[in-house]
């Protein structure tokens, strides 16, 4: 090898000019990716996908979805791809202008897997993998409170999981929203909020984000959590008795696809393009079987290497093949699900346990213990407890959610937002303070029905 003389006396060896041609990583190309994903799933992604490409660097920007959603609205950071789970969340950016028009690649997936569409069908992001919403659980902890693993959303309503479940908000996670969307949609506005405000009497904690409601059931802080399938599911994840956790599919669950899109505003559009041919080629769809990720792949040959047992959507009946989750619809109401469910259940989680508890104590005792009066108080209470300050039609107007929106951080919301936060608190507590007011009244009558005192 040739040699060069250097200052201080001291000779180098000359590089080969196969080595000198090598990008470094202060040459290479950066493409730039906000995406609400765990470093576990981003940074093997990341790594195959530089060493496929050794002229470009990922750059990723981690943040959760709805603060995401906001970051890009006010062009906080220079992006050139939104990577996330919630195909409403893309509709938001969509219907700001903010999303790019982006080709379809040829993966051999179906337009649709249990009649929702993998790829946007205006065109602006691409499903890359495919997204079941469920159930996790510890099976010790529920055989230690004598309870069953639930099946059903429905299932969840019921007293004998009081204090025993876990979520998060969907103001904190696009995973959470969309479960909170679906349930909205699949059984309507006023009795999907009746379900989410009884299935909140039995909430132990609401978590800062996603991955905490999976911690939470692994280390038996609460029993049953609600997560998105490849944290339910994730390799590693053990429950308070070394044994790992369970995980299913609800009987009315539907799968949604993961996307990406390109932002209209993207610096690097044409490394954008190189990212999305990588991520959906066969090598970045095997990526997706790893066990640290394991994601549900759309390219439908990838499941050929899945291990026995893999869950395959294209193989499995979904909930209700004729439900079509409408994005559009729980874009424009975006930031009304989110506050109205902070409001009504994040912000009141203790007062709906107490609430929760004495209207199943009287349901219980009424049915062993018929009383008229006792039934219409509790009637009257369960009405108040699952009461909601935003009717159907104004839920579907794009003009009564205008004003709402996540400010950026630091920055206020707007007066017609604090006018509408403050109306729906008022409403909570008036609700709740008569649902507990009800309830009280009632089971004072079954008590002494049953023998069990006098009047107070």
């Amino acid at each position: 090898m040739k040699r060069i003389w250097r200052k201080r006396g001291r000779w180098l060896p000359v590089l080969s000019a196969v080595w000198l041609l090598l990008p470094s990583s202060a040459a290479a190309e950066t493409v730039t990716v906000m995406t609400s994903f765990p470093a576990g799933f981003y940074e093997p992604v990341r790594e195959a996908f530089e060493q496929a490409h050794p002229d470009r660097r990922l750059r990723v920007i981690n943040a959760k979805t709805t603060a995401a959603i906001t970051q890009l609205q006010d062009r906080v950071e220079d992006v050139d791809l939104f990577w996330a789970s919630a195909p409403d969340a893309f509709e938001v950016l969509k219907a700001a202008g903010l999303l790019a028009p982006v080709a379809a690649r040829p993966t051999g997936a179906p337009a649709t897997v249990g009649n929702q569409p993998i790829d946007d069908p205006d065109g602006t992001y691409l499903g890359f993998a495919l997204s079941g919403y469920g159930l996790v659980w510890d099976q010790s902890y529920l055989d230690r409170h004598g309870i069953a693993a639930p099946r059903s959303w429905e299932d969840l309503r019921k007293p004998a999981y009081v204090r025993h479940l876990g979520i998060t908000a969907p103001s904190r996670s696009g995973t959470m929203h969309l479960m909170v969307e679906t349930v909205l949609q699949l059984h309507g506005w006023e009795r999907g909020w009746a379900m989410w405000l009884e299935i909140a009497g039995n909430i132990a904690t609401v978590t800062a984000r996603s991955y905490g409601v999976v911690e939470g059931v692994g280390k038996g802080r609460f029993g049953i959590g609600l997560a998105i399938d490849f944290l339910g599911q994730g390799a590693g994840q053990e429950a308070s008795d070394g044994v790992g956790l369970r995980f299913a599919y609800p009987a009315d669950s539907v799968f949604l696809p993961a996307s990406v899109a390109v932002l209209r505003s993207a610096p690097n559009p044409a490394g954008a393009g190189v990212f999305i041919d990588f991520l959906l080629s066969p090598a970045g769809q095997a990526l997706m079987l790893r066990p640290d990720i394991g994601r549900l792949p759309v390219r439908p040959d990838a499941y050929a290497a899945a291990p026995a047992g893999y869950p395959n959507p294209y193989a499995r009946e979904t909930g209700d093949d004729l439900f079509l989750f409408d994005r559009a619809l729980s874009s424009r109401r975006y930031e009304l699900v989110n506050l109205l469910f902070d409001e009504l259940i994040t912000f009141r989680v203790k007062t709906l346990n107490r609430v929760w508890q004495l209207i199943h104590e009287g349901e219980n005792r009424l049915a062993v213990t018929p009383d008229p009066v006792a039934r219409d108080l509790l009637r009257m209470a369960r009405a108040a407890a699952t009461a909601v300050p935003v009717d159907a039609a104004e839920a579907i107007d794009p003009a009564f959610s205008a004003a709402l929106r996540r400010p950026a951080r630091g920055m206020r919301v707007s007066a017609r937002q604090e006018e509408l936060a403050a109306e729906w608190r008022s409403f909570s507590t008036a609700q709740l303070d008569a649902a507990l007011s009800a309830a009280e009244r009632a089971l004072v009558i079954l008590r002494v029905a049953a023998g069990e005192g006098g009047w107070p």
